[in-house]
């Protein structure tokens, strides 16, 4: 019986942990994923400081600019910070593909929705009425309650999608192996693997 004949060269990406075992080296991760990481920091603190004091700079502040600089902002800038800070303390180090794509979304609506946020009281108006005429007040209202949806909604899908991509060497988002859970001393659970 003959045994195949080993090249002495290792693939790309994999070193040698023992006698005939090679263990794969998380691949680096994208450009796209740095680039969304590095801009998210910024991202993270700019929308939800637009979403709260955005009207100030137009004069057009009422009563509500308060309650969305106590609810609203705060709740977008906690659930941004964690879905850029747990990937980062891991092996990972930035969110998944996915995860970038998603909290881009929730920081476009985040960005839109300072424009549209309507204000009540004397002199109040959303930032768009303020620059575009009342005729426009209409049309930020009814795009405010959409926009403030969707952009908390991938918020918190991107939190999720991050912490829980991250959980994996690589950050890709692949499922865990059996030799991962039993390392863990977590066991499989097919419930949450989805």
């Amino acid at each position: 019986m003959s045994t195949p004949e080993v090249s002495g060269a290792l693939a790309p990406g994999t070193h040698s942990t023992g006698a005939h075992s090679t263990v794969t080296a998380p691949p680096e991760a994208s450009t796209f994923r740095r680039w969304t990481s590095r801009c998210g920091w910024a991202l993270a603190v700019a929308v939800p400081l637009w979403l709260a004091v955005g009207r100030l700079l137009t004069d057009s502040a009422g009563s509500l600019t308060p309650v969305y600089a106590a609810t609203l902002a705060p709740t977008l800038l906690v659930l941004s910070l964690v879905a850029l800070a747990v990937p980062a303390r891991r092996p990972s180090g930035y969110p998944s593909s996915r995860a970038c794509g998603i909290l881009l979304i929730s920081w476009g609506c985040g960005i839109v929705l300072g424009f549209t946020l309507p204000d009540v009281g004397e002199g109040a108006s959303s930032v768009l009425g303020s620059w575009a005429g009342p005729g426009f007040e209409g049309a930020a209202a009814a795009l405010s309650n959409p926009l403030g949806i969707i952009m908390l909604f991938m918020a918190v899908l991107g939190c999720v999608v991050s912490v829980r991509h991250s959980a994996h060497g690589d950050g890709s988002g692949r499922p865990r192996d059996t030799e991962e859970d039993e390392a863990q001393g977590t066991g499989y659970f097919p419930v949450l693997d989805v």
